[in-house]
């Protein structure tokens, strides 16, 4: 009976500890899951521009936390950007993402030429 006792507490224990929040990425994420699900399930102006702060924030603070800017972020503040028609700083952030990402550059580059396009339409 002890045994069983002593079986069940370490499983729970283990299980309990696999739960815990383990936040040893070498990113810096901030709220980007929560801003991005809400831009996703109700894409309102103010939603949408919550997201771009937050976008903002995880650039700003990531070193302060002494972490990197996670891949992709500089890509879709200039996705935001391009939408809002701020092409020059679109193309900024771009450039941004593939100085920090060279894996990047092929897919960067193809947005950046069907951008181009777009804007010579």
């Amino acid at each position: 009976m002890n045994i069983k006792k002593i079986i069940i507490t370490a499983v729970l224990a283990v299980g309990l500890s696999a739960c815990t929040v383990n936040n040893n990425s070498i990113y810096y994420w901030g709220s980007y899951s929560q801003t991005a699900y809400k831009l996703k399930s109700a894409p309102t102006d103010e939603v949408r521009s919550k997201h771009k702060a937050e976008l903002m924030n995880i650039v700003t603070l990531a070193a302060t936390k002494k972490k990197k800017i996670p891949p992709g972020i500089y890509a879709e503040l200039a996705l935001l950007e391009a939408e809002d028609k701020n092409l020059t700083l679109a193309m900024q952030y771009f450039e941004e993402e593939k100085r920090l990402f060279p894996e990047s550059e092929k897919l960067i580059q193809l947005i950046q030429m069907n951008m181009a396009k777009e804007a010579s339409k």
